[in-house]
Parts: structure tokens; C-alpha cells; sequence
């Protein structure tokens, strides 16, 4: 990730289900995630857009590059480069032949990691406060965090990370850290933080108008 050619979608998925294991969990709704966005720190962060090509809505880091997106029949996959060339963020889209749980999506990725990659370790997992089930994982190139979330046929790993043999860029981290926590799938609509509240005269709570 982050460096001038593209990580495979399939190494991705797999060395994020090596670190996952086929925990489930519960569902976390759009609702739920554009709440938290009020939390995030957009600073160095776009406004959020929508990336038609993976159907997600997000924040992406300012001067990052693009990468050439990457499709095959069942996934897309889009990146993007730090200027460093050495971190990177990306998710892969996947559409699913049935409504998989993530408990069964994931374990087919991980026998398909199992068959090809002999190198890859978990390092650790969590839930965080809005549900999303975290992993820490890296192989002999890679170093990445990333969560996955499903909505019937459709599903999203979302990821950010960089290249084990360079020393990590701590600001670029924090950056690509902070964006993950924006992306929305499969958005109706232009998603943007919920809108600050205000006191009225009488001290009564108020969101602010558009």
C-alpha cells in the first residue's frame, strides 16, 4: 500500500482475515458511523465524498494520490498514496454471490490466505465503541489495521497501513488512522458530520441549521 505498484486485493482480504480469525459481529448501521463522525478530527482531511466506484462515502487525506483502481468479476479495490510513497488507505468492495454473514466472509478469505501465505501474524483485535471489529496484522511487506463491514450482498474491507521495510511515518499514520474512521458504505447521499448544537436564549439545545 502507498507504494508505486497497487497490493493485491486478494493479499489485502487474506491478510486481513489471517489477523480477524471468523469472529462476528453486530451489525453497525450508517446511522451509527455518521454519528461517530463528529468525534473524528477532519484537519488535513477533504470534505467527505462519495467514491462511486467502491459505493463509499469518505474523507480521504489532502495531496494523497489515487491509485488505479483494481477490478476483477467479484471486487474493486481503490487506494490511496501517502507522498511519502510508503503508507497508504484503500478498501476493497466486494460484491458477494449470497448474503454471507462477516463470520462466513471471512472464513473463506482466510482459507485462501492459508493456501498462499506462509508469513502473515496476527498482532491484535478489538471492538471498538461503534462495533467494528478491528485487526492488526502484518506480513514480511506490509503493516496494516483495518475492519470490514457487510450489507447483504455487498461487502467493504477498509484498511490503512504501510511498508514494513521503511520506518513508519508517524504523522502520515495518524492521518490515514483518522480518515478510516470516515467511511460510510454504500451512501444514499452526500454524508457530512452531524450539525453542531446551539443554545437558544432560553438554554434549550438546538442543532444548528444548514
Amino acid at each position: 500500500m502507498g507504494v508505486s505498484k497497487s497490493v493485491p486485493a486478494a493479499a489485502l482480504v487474506a491478510l486481513f482475515v489471517f489477523a480477524c480469525g471468523c469472529q462476528s459481529t453486530s451489525p453497525v448501521t450508517n446511522r451509527r458511523l455518521i454519528e461517530h463522525q463528529a468525534l473524528i478530527d477532519f484537519s488535513g482531511l477533504k470534505p467527505a465524498e462519495q467514491v462511486a466506484a467502491v459505493k463509499i462515502s469518505c474523507a480521504l487525506p489532502r495531496q494523497w494520490e489515487p491509485m488505479a483502481l483494481k477490478k476483477a468479476p467479484l471486487y474493486s479495490h481503490q487506494q490511496w498514496r501517502s507522498p511519502s510513497g510508503h503508507t497508504g488507505v484503500g478498501v476493497v468492495y466486494i460484491r458477494l454471490p449470497l448474503p454471507l454473514s462477516e463470520r462466513m466472509l471471512l472464513w473463506f478469505a482466510k482459507r485462501e490466505y492459508a493456501k498462499s501465505n506462509e508469513d502473515g501474524k496476527a498482532i491484535g483485535q478489538w471492538t471498538d465503541e461503534v462495533g467494528r471489529e478491528w485487526f492488526e496484522a502484518e506480513n514480511n511487506k506490509y503493516h496494516v489495521r483495518g475492519y470490514a463491514l457487510v450489507r447483504g450482498f455487498s461487502a467493504w474491507m477498509v484498511y490503512f497501513g504501510s511498508k514494513t521495510g521503511y520506518p513508519p511515518d508517524m504523522a502520515e499514520l495518524s492521518l490515514a488512522a483518522r480518515c478510516v474512521e470516515t467511511f460510510i458504505p454504500d451512501p444514499r447521499r452526500p454524508i457530512r458530520p452531524p450539525a453542531p448544537e446551539m443554545e437558544d436564549d432560553d438554554g434549550a439545545k438546538t442543532a444548528a441549521a444548514d
